[in-house]
């Protein structure tokens, strides 16, 4: 099943997803950063072996990616496609990836850790998603033998990782939150709290579609379960006050009257800029969320914004593009998109 068709997940009006990963090294080998080549090659070896083995339950269920072979394109969409980090995909040497058919389960080689296994859910679905990735973790543990300390916990270069390894996130849509000016107060709350709230893309960079990930900083010290418990608890307050805040907002006619007019846009514009379409994109999601966006599903909507990034939408056209022919090719696939969704007699 494809990640797009699967069912929007639970309390999906906020919650685009949840992840968790687990970081894992070698004791027999050096940290990354210290590896040589000869080392990169015996930790992608390893990990292979332990996927493909036909006696594995993991057998046939990972296709291997090499960095090496990608292009610019292909490295950067796994990147928008939140599959891998930007730190991940800027040094390709020696780096890999195993990614499921579905792109729900994936493995980072030769990252800042020799492996981060991660696991993807949609919704608010934070519980099942630790269980896929602790499932995976412990399938791979039968094989691999990962450097572990009874006081430390797992080992990793970052101490911030020491313990479970693990982190967990929830990828929220935030408009209302942040329309009301509330979330830098939020976050640094949280952060005293032991999490972290910012935007799900470049630190440095203005948020763009107020999407922001909320994960926790804590691995040594709690379980992995009660860390797992805690962002749970946390991620339930965080869509109830944005619940609240949308419905302030939601009130408003002239709130009503930019979703419409940014709805208008996105099924008429030639051009659109990525970060124009983001923020567009952001607010037509809140009017189908707040009720005065009707038969326009959030599944096409998160679709768009996903596959109308840059480099994800040179590898669908099939040939490069100069910006402009980008833009254009974005606007007609919005176009096309949103408008076989129009209602009769307005939005």
């Amino acid at each position: 099943m494809k990640k797009w068709d699967r069912p929007l997940g639970p309390d999906g009006d906020v919650v685009l997803g949840a992840g968790v990963s687990f970081a894992r090294n070698f004791g027999d080998l050096p940290f990354p950063g210290r590896m040589d080549a000869a080392d990169r090659r015996e930790v992608i070896r390893r990990v292979r072996a332990a996927v493909d083995d036909e006696k594995s339950a993991l057998a046939g269920v990972f296709r291997y990616v090499s960095l090496e072979d990608l292009t610019d394109e292909e490295a950067v969409s796994l990147a928008e496609r939140r599959l891998a980090d930007a730190d991940f995909i800027a040094e390709r040497e020696g780096r890999g990836l195993l990614l499921s058919g579905d792109e729900s389960l994936c493995i980072l080689i030769n990252g800042e850790d020799h492996l981060l296994i991660r696991a993807f859910g949609g919704g608010f679905s934070l519980k099942e998603t630790y269980e896929r990735a602790d499932t995976l973790e412990s399938l791979l543990s039968r094989t691999l033998s990962f450097a572990f300390d009874r006081k430390l916990g797992y080992l990793t270069p970052n101490p911030a990782d020491l313990g479970t390894g693990m982190l967990a996130s929830l990828s929220l849509h935030l408009p209302a939150l942040a329309d009301s000016g509330a979330l830098p107060r939020l976050s640094s709350g949280l952060f005293r709290l032991g999490m972290s709230l910012r935007s799900a893309g470049a630190p440095a960079k203005k948020p763009r579609g107020a999407v922001y990930r909320l994960c926790n900083r804590m691995t040594l010290g709690l379980s992995e379960r009660e860390a797992i418990a805690n962002l749970t608890g946390i991620g339930r307050q965080v869509v109830a006050q944005e619940r609240s805040a949308r419905r302030e907002l939601s009130g408003s006619i002239e709130v009503q009257d930019t979703v419409s007019r940014s709805l208008g846009l996105l099924r008429s514009a030639r051009l659109l800029k990525n970060d124009e379409f983001l923020e567009l994109i952001s607010l037509v999601r809140f009017g189908i969320a707040a009720g005065f966006v009707h038969r326009l599903e959030y599944a096409a909507v998160d679709r768009l914004a996903e596959e109308m990034q840059p480099a994800t939408l040179t590898l669908a056209v099939g040939r490069q593009m100069t910006a402009q022919e980008r833009w254009a090719e974005r606007a007609r696939i919005v176009r096309e998109t949103l408008g076989r969704q129009r209602e009769p007699g307005g939005n």
